[in-house]
């Protein structure tokens, strides 16, 4: 997200109920994330207006998830079925809220390593944004199985500002995750990489 309000505004085709949205929002860094995504919509190719029913992102056909870190956007969409993206900056601050969001397990399995800590917080974010429920315990009802051996790959291009779409051209490791409330459990294919000191998740409900 380098570009200005007014570069951002170019590259959209907004509608009314966009631009209502998007005056409503005082922030400027919220102004640009919001212009940002429509962007990226236009860019993909999809012409849809995105709605919200409350903070959940959602299109007349097909599916979309909407992410943000500090200085990226992401959109991931699918014609048939749910999607679910996360994209974070890689911070110390992970540390912080570890012992909260994350079991016994996950946090030896990440050992210290901040970009697979960070990774357990998308995959559950991911799964949080699948499940469209607000009562759910990271740590308690989100289980995480990273490979022993994964390895955060890493996409960085020095024409991403050029370029948009990303192309993911390299074999990716799934991160399955496991949902389990009320007696019932829901299974979930991840997957993840690296870009500009960022990690971002994506995926889907299996079946």
């Amino acid at each position: 997200m380098e570009e200005t309000e007014e570069q951002l505004r170019a590259m959209c085709d907004l509608t009314d109920e966009d631009n209502c949205r998007i005056e409503r929002c005082s922030a400027p860094k919220r102004r640009i994330e919001l212009l940002s995504v429509r962007a990226l919509l236009k860019a993909v190719g999809i012409n849809q207006t995105i709605h919200y029913d409350g903070s959940k992102p959602y299109l007349d056909n097909g599916y979309i998830s909407i992410s943000h870190s500090a200085d990226i956007a992401a959109i991931i969409y699918n014609p048939d079925h749910s999607v679910g993206i996360d994209i974070e900056k890689i911070s110390p601050r992970i540390q912080r809220i570890a012992t909260r969001a994350f079991s016994d397990e996950e946090i030896a399995a990440a050992n210290g390593d901040l970009e697979k800590l960070t990774i357990l917080w998308n995959c559950k974010e991911c799964v949080f944004k699948l499940a469209n429920d607000e009562g759910i315990d990271f740590r308690e009802m989100i289980e995480v199985e990273m490979p022993s051996d994964f390895l955060v790959q890493d996409n960085f291009n020095e024409n991403i500002i050029h370029y948009p779409l990303l192309i993911v051209n390299y074999p990716l490791s799934i991160i399955n995750c496991t949902l389990k409330k009320s007696g019932i459990s829901k299974r979930f294919s991840l997957f993840a990489m690296k870009i500009e000191g960022n990690t971002v998740v994506w995926g889907r409900l299996d079946g």
